[in-house]
């Protein structure tokens, strides 16, 4: 949607989440006199009021009068100019959203639901808004693990090369915040780290985009797991470059995608890891020397960022200088495999970013038989019985002694043998020849007592739940830094 069309239409702002502030603002400076903001939950008013408070502390806002509960409106004076913010909280009659010609949605709300059919074709979102308005270069990553990690490398790269650049979308700030579309402001590059939320609605427009991996998740918010794969697919469609991780190059519906220059990475293709070195066909770029950043998959990871690299500089020894660089300093992302210390003869790791059986499969790789404690699971989200049942074959194969389990999915986890345990209590299982102490609880203080009492010394306690947090917690940062302050509150008992 361009900017003359939102100025000139009705719009709508759907729930909370971690975009609302600055999709407020951004319709504050196009002068919208008129906005209307709707939540399903009562709890948001308490939000909405520290927001006020905060506009009149921080910005040029003044509020002048002022509806209070769940349904009424503000009136606003901005830099001279009146707006008014109408508010639906809570209890909402849908059969308003028909009158508004767009409806700004936060990522988390699902056009799938069946309660939206009548207005889903009036969704838009952030990062739509950023690609129809947008005139510069993007380079746009998604995947169900790593992304995180190949974005932020690209970044880092990119700045050692010199080029002013910008890394937004799903690793940190709303992109309205980050980059200023009113004022047309561009940068040599933007960096986009995308959500399957953030792309299942269109194709953005990159200079280059990079799908590293697609494996079940988030079926409850997408419906299906073919749903889920058609919106990361949707990042290749509209794409200068195109980069594949070779494994999934075949995948419904990737390679369907209509695509310009494509190219392969991974463990095979055109830019690939093996035997310590970095190679472009069969080219050596670099070797695996001095390089903080651990572990087999973080090595393949890097294959990806050798390829943009190679596109934007177009010079081998270039190349090579800025990924040394960059690979000499860079070591991890928080809760991202995260090393957070050895207290009382055990090592902690927190993976909490590990939303996917796949990705916790993974970790358990890395550290294999050195893992004590395995912290698991989280909401449940509708993935299939198999997740389950390869996540207890490699526990069972790395004889894993100490199992903590939290709802939901947790729960389910050799439900066989663990449906009847009482929470809060330590209980052993025997599966066969394997033995193992297990623990179902909701509180991290439980967590972490359980681990340091059984966990043995030298061995790992590895928090990695391959479920999204929701269960308990507002996010995968909020698990993880409880998780760390606990650990280290423990730690000097």
């Amino acid at each position: 949607m361009k900017i003359k069309e939102i100025k000139v239409s009705d719009i709508a702002v759907f729930w909370f989440g971690r975009e609302w502030k600055s999709t407020l603002l951004f319709l504050f400076k196009l002068w919208k006199k008129r906005v209307s903001l709707f939540d399903e939950k009562e709890e948001v008013l308490f939000d909405f009021i520290k927001f006020l408070v905060d506009l009149e502390n921080t910005l040029d806002f003044e509020v002048k009068k002022w509806e209070f509960g769940y349904e009424g409106k503000v009136k606003l004076l901005y830099k001279q100019k009146k707006v008014t913010i109408k508010f639906y909280f809570w209890d909402i009659d849908y059969r308003l959203f028909t009158d508004f010609d767009a409806i700004i949605k936060t990522p988390w709300i699902s056009p799938y639901n069946d309660k939206y059919a009548n207005f889903r074709e009036k969704f838009i979102s952030q990062t739509t808004i950023f690609k129809d308005n947008y005139k510069g270069k993007v380079i746009g990553i998604t995947g169900t693990k790593w992304k995180s990690t190949i974005s932020t490398l690209i970044y880092e790269c990119l700045k050692e090369a010199g080029f002013d650049t910008k890394l937004v979308g799903n690793i940190g700030k709303p992109v309205l915040d980050q980059i200023n579309i009113l004022e047309k402001t561009k940068y040599d590059y933007v960096v986009y780290e995308m959500s399957s939320y953030m792309l299942e609605d269109h194709s953005p427009k990159n200079y280059i985009s990079i799908l590293n991996n697609i494996y079940e998740c988030h079926i409850d918010r997408h419906g299906s797991f073919e749903a889920y794969k058609k919106a990361k697919a949707n990042i290749l469609s509209s794409a200068k470059y195109s980069l594949i991780n070779y494994d999934f190059r075949d995948m419904e519906p990737v390679k369907r995608q209509d695509k310009s220059i494509v190219f392969h990475f991974w463990r095979a293709g055109d830019y690939r890891y093996e035997d310590g070195e970095f190679l472009k066909g069969k080219n050596r770029i670099l070797k695996d020397k001095n390089i903080l950043l651990k572990w087999e998959h973080n090595k393949r990871n890097i294959t990806a960022v050798l390829w943009v690299l190679d596109i934007i500089l177009k010079d081998k020894k270039k190349v090579k200088k800025v990924l040394s660089s960059v690979l000499q300093t860079f070591s991890w992302l928080p809760h991202r495999i995260q090393n957070i210390g050895t207290y009382k003869g055990i090592t902690f790791i927190d993976d909490a970013i590990a939303v996917a059986p796949e990705s916790t499969i993974e970790a358990m790789k890395t550290f294999s038989s050195e893992i004590g404690t395995l912290f698991l699971w989280g909401q449940d989200r509708g993935d299939s019985e198999k997740h389950f049942e390869e996540l207890e074959k490699k526990i069972i194969e790395l004889d894993i002694q100490n199992l903590v389990l939290f709802p939901d999915t947790g729960y389910k986890i050799f439900e066989k043998y663990t449906k009847n345990l009482e929470e809060e209590k330590s209980h052993t299982i025997e599966i066969g020849d394997y033995k193992a102490k297990i623990i179902k609880t909701r509180t991290m203080k439980k967590w972490v007592s359980f681990a340091y009492k059984h966990t043995k010394e030298w061995k790992i306690a590895l928090l990695s739940c391959a479920s999204p947090s929701f269960s308990l917690w507002k996010n995968y940062e909020e698990k993880g830094n409880l998780f760390q302050q606990e650990v280290q509150e423990q730690g000097k008992e």
